[in-house]
């Protein structure tokens, strides 16, 4: 008889290549969901079936599900069209032996309707199923990744649009143990959490902690949307992106990414980390 498992989609993601070995830790088979299976097989060890999730092609989906009975859903991150693009699937799993869903969604959705990851809320919480819906606030490893790693890497500063505003910035390892728990604990079914850092900084404060580990000044400097907007499309955001990480970082300025939220400590029963502790794990990582 075959074995009950854990499909992770977005495997290859910040939160799935933390999340899936957490899993295999806790003693659970895992499935891991990509579009791009040759990376899942280099990226996780043999135990760890890789399959193709396309949310695209309907025809990835069986296989995928086969066997599954909880799923963390990760959406498209800044998709203006999650809700059309997951709904099916989830519909389709729903449709499946799935059990649970322990959906990924963002800090402060649930204060805008019409978003489509708050759609995508309500179509989970409409199905049959048990649920865990976990909002997360931005993540410290941003600051490793993309345009910002960049130009921290090669001209010691940072550019956004956040003003002054302060953010709750949240490791993708908390988010990712709190998926863990969710997705092998049955108490935790029917609930939210918003997940956060243990304090609201601003970018200023950030740049700070991060010169102080590097041996090096990194200096922020705020610039305005459409400075970003241009910095965005650069890096290859597409219009629809754009829009939503400018909104993102009004949210900021306008300080609903401040608050601080005990959930983590709540369901993990220890603190979060720290963006101090972040910056300094790997002091080469700011060069």
């Amino acid at each position: 008889m075959a074995t009950e498992k854990i499909l992770v989609t977005g495997a290859t993601g910040k939160i799935g290549r933390e999340l899936v070995p957490r899993l295999l830790e806790a003693g659970v088979e895992v499935k891991a969901g990509t579009r791009n299976p040759e990376t899942g097989r280099a990226l996780f060890p043999p135990e760890v079936e890789v399959v193709e999730l396309n949310y695209n092609r309907t025809e990835t989906y069986d296989d995928a599900l086969m066997w599954a009975e909880r799923v963390f859903l990760m959406p498209p991150p800044f998709s203006p069209d999650a809700y059309n693009t997951i709904a099916p699937f989830l519909d389709w799993a729903v449709s499946t032996r799935v059990e649970h869903v322990v959906l990924l969604s963002g800090m402060a959705v649930p204060e805008i309707e019409e978003l489509a990851l708050r759609r995508l809320e309500r179509h989970l919480e409409a199905q049959d199923t048990r649920h865990t819906i976990l909002r997360p606030n931005l993540y410290m490893q941003n600051f490793h990744s993309g345009f910002i790693a960049r130009e921290i890497g090669e001209e010691g500063r940072i550019r956004l649009p956040a003003g002054d505003g302060r953010a709750s910035l949240v490791d993708v390892r908390d988010v990712a143990a709190v998926a863990a728990r969710a997705l092998t604990s049955a108490d935790l079914f029917g609930q939210e959490f918003t997940l956060t850092g243990p304090e609201a900084l601003t970018i200023t404060e950030a740049a700070q902690m991060i010169s102080k580990v590097a041996g090096r000044e990194i200096t922020y400097e705020p610039i305005d949307d459409a400075e970003f907007e241009a910095v965005l499309a650069d890096s290859g955001w597409n219009d629809s992106e754009v829009e939503i990480i400018l909104r993102l970082f009004s949210s900021i300025r306008e300080g609903g990414r401040a608050p601080v939220v005990a959930d983590i400590e709540t369901v993990l029963g220890r603190a979060p980390h720290s963006f101090e502790d972040f910056a300094a794990e790997d002091p080469s990582a700011w060069h």
